[in-house]
């Protein structure tokens, strides 16, 4: 059966052999189809989500979101939801920096260099759970100070969870064509957010 290494590795060795710099690797991602980074399509197909989200969570008609009734949270509810937010910034500014300085680019979304420790050995995904953490408890931890939770609150997380598990997915077909065998493998081993069942794998629970 052949190996397949993926379609980086040649830009890998002559980033390292400084025949290549950065933005012409990034360039070539392009070129070849192997960017992550979003069209025109995807940028506005994600406005729309996001523009959505605002509006059904926090809606600029406050007698309209008066009209309905609100969920009320009790308040260990609401101090889980500061510390999951907390640990998502982290998540995120882990991810940010990890990308920078690990990815091989110096940037911190574009990577060529595949790398798996930290929060990488637990899912595959930290910063898209970081992101998503966000988007589901900002609501929840403003219906305290008296902005309502209501049903289209939920509509609008369960939207947004949906459309970033289709972006994880997306990412991860970027990641199999860059990486090739070695990524498989990877999905393999790690699960995608479930971090519980990452952390049971690291315990040697596989």
């Amino acid at each position: 059966m052949e190996n397949n290494e993926g379609r980086v590795k040649d830009l890998v060795e002559k980033l390292q052999r400084g025949e290549f710099t950065p933005k012409e690797v990034k360039k070539i991602l392009k070129e070849r189809r192997l960017s992550d980074q979003a069209s025109w399509k995807g940028m506005v197909f994600g406005f729309i989500i996001y523009t959505a989200y605002v509006m059904l969570c926090f809606p600029l008609s406050i007698m309209f979101s008066a009209q309905l009734p609100a969920i009320h949270f009790p308040v260990i509810v609401i101090y889980i939801s500061i510390i999951l937010l907390a640990i998502g910034t982290l998540f995120l500014v882990w991810v940010t920096y990890s990308h920078w300085k690990k990815g091989g680019l110096k940037s911190s979304d574009v990577t060529i260099i595949f790398y798996r420790d930290g929060l990488y050995s637990i899912m595959r995904h930290p910063g898209g759970f970081g992101l998503t953490m966000w988007f589901i408890c900002l609501p929840i931890i403003l219906s305290m100070p008296g902005l309502p939770f209501t049903i289209l609150s939920f509509v609008a997380i369960i939207i947004v969870v949906i459309f970033h598990y289709y972006g994880s997915s997306r990412e991860e077909r970027f990641s199999i064509r860059k990486w090739g065998d070695t990524y498989i493998k990877y999905m393999k081993e790690v699960p995608r957010f479930n971090f519980i069942k990452g952390l049971w794998n690291l315990r040697g629970g596989k």
